[in-house]
């Protein structure tokens, strides 16, 4: 079995608070906060059964749970995604279950919104 290693880093995106700026604005102040974690390989069957609920998960973190805080967005490997579930391991370990963010779609050159990361792909 393969050793497992904390060599990633991923970001967490809290919910924010609003700070005021110097014209009295009130601004919303996303907070940040970078954690080692474990990047494992999403299965075949948890790839399937998200995809019958119209999920798209393509990363499974691993971080600890002591330093999440309930964040429903991050960023790995430059992309934005969503927490779609998580699930305490151990004491030491919480695994978060993540699918990109629909915003983050790629356009395809003649427009159509590429969900499936195929290039020239269409939706119905």
């Amino acid at each position: 079995m393969k050793q497992m290693t904390w060599d990633e880093e991923v970001t967490l995106l809290g919910a924010g608070r609003f700070q005021e700026d110097e014209l009295g604005q009130q601004m919303l102040v996303q907070t940040e906060t970078v954690v080692c974690c474990i990047r494992c390989p999403v299965s075949r069957q948890e790839f399937y059964l998200a995809g019958q609920n119209d999920i798209r998960v393509s990363e499974i973190l691993i971080i600890h749970p002591y330093e999440y805080s309930g964040e429903n967005e991050v960023v790995f490997q430059g992309k934005r995604l969503r927490v779609v579930k998580t699930y305490e391991v151990s004491m030491e370990e919480l695994e978060l279950t993540c699918s990109e963010l629909l915003g983050n779609r790629k356009e395809c050159e003649d427009g159509a919104v590429d969900r499936t990361g195929a290039a020239g792909s269409r939706d119905p």
